[in-house]
């Protein structure tokens, strides 16, 4: 055979989404890969809601061993696989499929547990009662809600056997989107929802022993129901974004001696469990927070 006519493909992993280009995924993921051996390749697939059943289809062709997926397709995609599992069942969403035998998608969700390992690994894991607002009604914010929800084995007294549950409070622009992500997740216990203004949110989270406010949105400060200042002195800060950096919230929180943290350590926590999902390995860590980290800072 000639070298012209052999075709060498390596396995490939995809990230699903739309408008996408400027993820830092593939970096991250792609430092995972070389890191531990692999000749795999982590790339973009930037398609549409009418192109994304071909994508599908070619992920049951073995065209690619696995993929994440991300806005706005985790809903669709989860419709679409042959089996979910994890958080998947718990969300009816899907940020990580795996290719099984017989082209099978296999459906699971990294988020909760993303943000749980992200705020376990800074210090900032909640360990008394407390309440929690989390700003936004979309997947993102159902995963902080879950997420949360599970920080209650952390409030045991054991001398009582007695669980506090914290409270969730769901505060969105839209109270309709928030009634009805309030009323699909009967399995977050305590979750409720709070108006969209900064004495609601206020009033939330001195509500509990401790607090934690999460922002699940893409909007910026400006533009979001708080006022820092209004914050309890004990309050977590957490803003899913990761640009621009700083990010606005984080820095303002921060300035006003709260502990906050934007969401790249999430993204590399959640991106590695579906490093681990797909591959079966232990995830490198170091290399794919560095490779991270210089994917965000560059131009």
């Amino acid at each position: 055979m000639q070298l012209a006519d052999t075709v060498v493909t390596r396995p490939a992993l995809w990230l699903l989404g739309h408008g996408v280009a400027a993820s830092p995924s593939p970096a991250m993921q792609n430092a995972a890969l070389r890191a531990r051996g692999l000749d795999w390749e982590y790339a973009i697939r930037d398609v549409s809601a009418a192109e994304l059943p071909d994508a599908l289809r070619a992920l049951r062709d073995g065209v690619a061993r696995g993929a994440n997926v991300t806005i706005p397709h985790k809903r669709a995609v989860a419709e679409a696989c042959d089996e979910l599992v994890g958080d998947a069942l718990l969300t009816g969403a899907v940020n990580t499929v795996t290719v099984g035998e017989g082209g099978r998608l296999v459906g699971d969700n990294t988020d909760a547990l993303g943000l749980e390992g992200a705020l376990k690994t800074l210090g900032l894991w909640p360990d008394a009662a407390l309440a929690v607002v989390v700003l936004g009604a979309g997947g993102a914010a159902a995963a902080a809600a879950l997420a949360l929800s599970r920080a209650a084995e952390a409030f045991s007294d054991p001398s009582v056997s007695q669980v506090v549950i914290p409270e969730i409070f769901l505060v969105a622009r839209r109270p309709d989107a928030a009634g009805k992500l309030l009323t699909s997740r009967p399995h977050v216990p305590g979750l409720r929802t709070a108006a969209w203004s900064p004495d609601a949110v206020a009033a939330a989270l001195h509500s509990g022993m401790s607090s934690v406010l999460i922002n699940a949105t893409p909007a910026p400060l400006a533009d979001l129901p708080i006022d820092v200042a209004a914050l309890p002195d004990d309050c977590i800060v957490v803003d899913l974004r990761y640009r621009p950096r700083p990010v606005d919230l984080v820095a303002a929180a921060q300035a006003r001696g709260l502990r906050a943290a934007d969401g790249l350590e999430m993204l590399l926590h959640q991106g590695m469990l579906s490093f681990e999902r797909w591959t079966g390995l232990e995830p490198p860590w170091d290399a794919a927070r560095q490779a991270l980290r210089d994917a965000v800072a560059a131009p």
